[in-house]
């Protein structure tokens, strides 16, 4: 199915720092990997150049600042919704310094964090990809091995019966061989036998 990113606001609860229910932006982190995801999100919030902490699932970056906003800093409130096997989002609240980024008050802030989480889902979306791709490839890579060895046996089979078939072709013309000689035997031993029976014959010759 086709995914799409897409930043939506909300409001979300959070436990870390001031505890609380916030105003928020939250994005979907399309075919996102949960270890992909936490990964790249405490880089992301260490790239705010605050100080990052966390507890509970959730971090906290205090006194964050960016280039485009200037010199004034900010507190960002984040967490991760999911499960390795479900639909990841990954929601930010962010403290201007006395009030919570609104879409309303702060466009101008809102608009900065808008297009940074949606950088961020893009790039936790294609790296959570390259992962099932590499870890698809390698199942790929196991069954062409798994294959092959079946090919190899068959062959080895196949080779394995010819040889018999050339050692059961060598044993038959042995057979042919032994016969031929069997007959021959046949013949010197009727032809003694013959001679035994005139030997045998003097000893009747000399009595009478």
């Amino acid at each position: 199915m086709a995914q799409k990113i897409a930043v939506s606001d909300a409001s979300t609860d959070f436990v870390i720092g001031i505890a609380g229910v916030k105003p928020s932006l939250q994005v979907n982190i399309p075919f996102g990997d949960m270890d992909i995801v936490e990964k790249l999100l405490k880089k992301e919030l260490k790239d705010l150049n605050g100080k990052l902490d966390d507890k509970k699932n959730e971090y906290f970056v205090s006194l964050g600042e960016l280039k485009e906003l200037g010199k004034k800093q900010f507190d960002v409130y984040a967490k991760i919704n999911g499960s390795k096997d479900g639909p990841i989002t990954v929601i930010w609240a962010v403290d201007l310094g006395g009030a919570y980024m609104d879409k309303s008050v702060h466009a101008e802030q809102y608009g900065v964090f808008k297009k940074r989480l949606e950088k961020f889902a893009l790039a936790a979306s294609e790296a959570s990809i390259d992962k099932q791709i590499e870890e698809e490839k390698s199942m790929l890579g196991e069954l062409e091995r798994d294959k092959e060895k079946l090919v190899k046996e068959q062959n080895d089979a196949k080779s394995d019966i010819e040889d018999l078939k050339k050692k059961i072709a060598e044993k038959e013309g042995d057979i042919q061989k032994a016969k031929s000689k069997e007959e021959s035997k046949k013949t010197e031993i009727s032809t003694q036998e013959n001679k035994l029976k005139s030997v045998e014959k003097r000893k009747e010759q000399i009595k009478n």
